[in-house]
């Protein structure tokens, strides 16, 4: 799926059902285009320096709102701008633009001998594997890592990184992918979204996300995690996870006592998971066994690069795998991350799209939607213009004339998620008889 970067919100997302099968009209979007996009996302102002904010590569606010566009299309008004989802966690956290690193300060390019990489380590066990990286015992630093890359390619860099589990990429490598795979089996009969059971599998932000707007949507959404490893999103801020799993039952499952898990997957409409092949297999799960064994059924498998292949057991994050798409602003010679971990919220969104799409149509359906791929479907050549003061308040040229770089907004969460496991007992009560 492939646009110019003159794209409009209703263009994608018109695009996107007809690639999905479905043929619904998409509503028209005011002043849709990308810079117009971009201004009114919030993703401006979180890109590039904290008195500095750069216009983000691509057009991943048009494919945002489109996207929302087309979800809308199918299960009615929803009352939520696409774009702004793209900086919503941003809106909440109120982390400072501070390039060359992510939002987050996890993330950011390494230069090797020969290029740039991207290189997450946003998790404990990351930065327990730079002695391992470089090869010292004593290693534990970005430091380390410079010096080390320095000397060697970054293909190399990012095949050791890979080999040990960490989330790295080589900047730009994935390019002209599809922005999803999708695996049917048809059926006469459509199926309306609203009342569909969705048992959400995933963790962070995609996933999660692809599950609230479902929810959104009239889904009927049950959390559920590994009372050995839950979902990171829980301590990693609060208020965001209360935001995207407000109302939805929490279950958790031991990892030496499966029987609840595969009742619930048995039990449902549509699964969501951001597991690898090997972590479901662990589990005892086959998203073709559940499909082969019914009529109608979603399996949403977002991943990091795919969910076939060696690219499979790749480890990615929402950074990094937009690095990888070739999402970066270039600033003097240095390849910066754009917004807010972009790669998630683009994903989630589209996946949700995907889901009820698939749902609507009616069938068996397994939805392979990988984070790098659809940063790669959103990419463009490096924008010509950027913010600029003007009595104190940043502007932008756009399509549609000068418009002010809005800042980050976030929704208010009606309650607070519920306590990991808090619903456990009554849901296995479900299947006691």
């Amino acid at each position: 799926m492939t646009s110019p970067p003159s794209i409009s919100a209703s263009a994608w997302g018109q695009s996107l059902l007809a690639m999905l099968g479905v043929h619904t009209p998409v509503a028209e979007a005011f002043e849709s285009a990308p810079i117009a996009d971009w201004a009114r996302s919030g993703a401006v102002a979180i890109t590039g320096f904290p008195d500095r904010p750069l216009l983000p590569t691509g057009f991943g606010a048009t494919a945002a709102r489109g996207a929302m566009l087309a979800l809308e299309a199918l299960v009615g008004p929803l009352g939520l701008q696409g774009a702004l989802l793209l900086a919503e966690r941003a809106a909440l956290s109120q982390w400072p633009a501070n390039a060359p690193w992510s939002l987050g300060q996890h993330c950011r390019a390494v230069k090797a001998h020969d290029g740039y990489l991207a290189l997450s380590l946003a998790r404990a066990e990351d930065v327990e594997l730079i002695a391992a990286l470089v090869s010292d015992g004593h290693a534990s630093t970005w430091d380390s890592v410079d010096a080390w890359a320095a000397q060697r390619t970054a293909r190399e860099v990012v095949d050791r990184c890979r080999l040990l589990g960490m989330p790295a990429a080589v900047v730009g490598e994935v390019s002209s992918r599809e922005l999803m795979r999708i695996q049917s089996t048809e059926s006469p009969r459509k199926r309306p979204l609203a009342g569909m059971r969705v048992l959400d599998l995933s963790s962070l932000w995609a996933g999660p996300l692809c599950g609230h707007l479902l929810g959104l949507a009239g889904a009927r959404v049950m959390r559920m995690e590994s009372a050995a490893r839950p979902d990171g999103g829980r301590e990693g801020l609060p208020p965001f996870d209360d935001l995207l799993h407000s109302d939805q039952p929490s279950v958790i499952f031991e990892p030496g006592s499966l029987d609840l898990l595969h009742a619930l997957v048995d039990s449902s409409d549509i699964v969501i998971t951001s597991a690898r092949p090997r972590g479901l297999a662990s589990l005892g799960l086959d998203p073709q066994r559940f499909l082969s064994s019914r009529e109608h059924g979603v399996w949403v498998q977002i991943s990091a690069y795919g969910s076939s292949g060696p690219q499979a057991d790749w480890v990615g994050f929402g950074d990094d795998t937009a690095m990888a798409g070739g999402l970066v602003r270039w600033i003097d010679h240095v390849p910066i991350p754009v917004a807010d971990a972009l790669a998630d919220p683009l994903t989630g969104i589209h996946a949700a799209a995907a889901a009820a799409a698939m749902t609507v149509r009616g069938g068996a359906h397994l939805i392979d939607i990988a984070l790098a791929d659809v940063a790669a479907a959103t990419h463009a050549d490096q924008p010509d213009n950027d913010p600029y003061l003007r009595d104190g308040q940043w502007m932008i040229e756009t399509e549609f004339g000068a418009r002010p770089v809005e800042s980050p907004k976030a929704r208010t969460a009606p309650s607070p998620a519920r306590a990991l496991g808090a619903d456990t007992a009554l849901v296995e009560s479900w299947f006691a008889n």
